[in-house]
């Protein structure tokens, strides 16, 4: 169970100094759980405590009838509790971050003659930024992620988005073991300041894509040159996914040597559902 907040603060206060993080690997996003993971709920037992550092670095989501080539870095932390130490784990916060991509050839994109020298501008220009809505599950060799696409564009109203809250892009993606690689060992007994880095490629073909949702009079226009609502079969996402786990407590003992291989660490840990 989890063990007082004192308690807690006095095993961290008790560990050795931190070696310097090891430098970074070509091509491997930075990931530091120490920096960006989220501070625990008062009383929770840091060695039952989790954090999930994902990067969709590459890749492509096919929406209708748009194709949006992942252009810029998406970024999901999860934070993730255990009451026992044999439990599940259940996510207390999920963030998703990551800058607007912008669509080739912008609204002349969308109506398939994508015009390159003019798609900056005002009124023509249109990106895409991805937006969690608020359903998370993780049990390889699935994951499950709910999101709305916002659509940014001069004439669009703020709120602008593809799909909503209520009725979101219901993403299942799928994992192939045999394509999980080892980046980064990191260190085993501290890997919250040291973690592994793993690279799994995902994709799913089976979701379907809602309309838009707060676009106003845009609503109908962006539906018919995009082709929405999509069904399930005719929308891809493939993503190229790093991925760091984290204890935000140093592990010990049977816990540390059973932690020892990261991607059998990955296949155990179930989350939400």
């Amino acid at each position: 169970m989890a063990a007082p907040l004192s308690i807690a603060l006095a095993a961290f206060a008790a560990q050795p100094a931190q070696a310097a993080p090891a430098a970074p690997v070509a091509g491997v996003p930075a990931i530091d759980p120490s920096a960006e993971c989220p501070p625990l709920p008062a009383g929770q037992d840091p060695r039952l405590a989790t954090c999930m550092i994902m990067v969709v670095q590459d890749g492509s989501m096919k929406l209708g009838g748009i194709t949006q080539e992942i252009s810029e870095e998406m970024r999901i932390v999860v934070q993730a509790l255990q009451r026992t130490p044999t439990s599940n784990s259940e996510f207390t916060s999920v963030t998703m971050s990551g800058r607007p991509m912008k669509i080739p050839g912008g609204v002349f994109g969308l109506l398939g003659y994508p015009i390159p020298a003019i798609d900056d501008w005002p009124g023509v220009k249109v990106e895409v930024q991805p937006e969690y809505t608020g359903g998370f599950t993780f049990e390889l060799p699935n994951a499950g992620l709910d999101m709305k696409i916002n659509v940014l564009n001069a004439l669009a109203p703020e709120g602008c988005a593809i799909g909503s809250a209520q009725d979101p892009l219901r993403l299942n993606l799928g994992v192939d073991f045999s394509e999980i690689t080892i980046v980064t060992e990191g260190d085993v007994n501290d890997t919250f300041h040291h973690p592994p880095i793993l690279n799994m490629p995902a994709r799913d073909t089976t979701f379907s894509v809602p309309k838009t949702s707060g676009c106003w009079l845009l609503g109908p226009i962006t539906d018919h040159l995009a082709g929405l609502p999509s069904p399930s079969g005719d929308n891809t996402a493939e993503f190229d996914t790093y991925l760091a786990l984290a204890t935000y407590a140093p592990l010990t003992g049977a816990a540390a040597r059973s932690a020892g291989d990261p991607v059998q660490r990955l296949k155990s840990l179930r989350i939400g559902g």
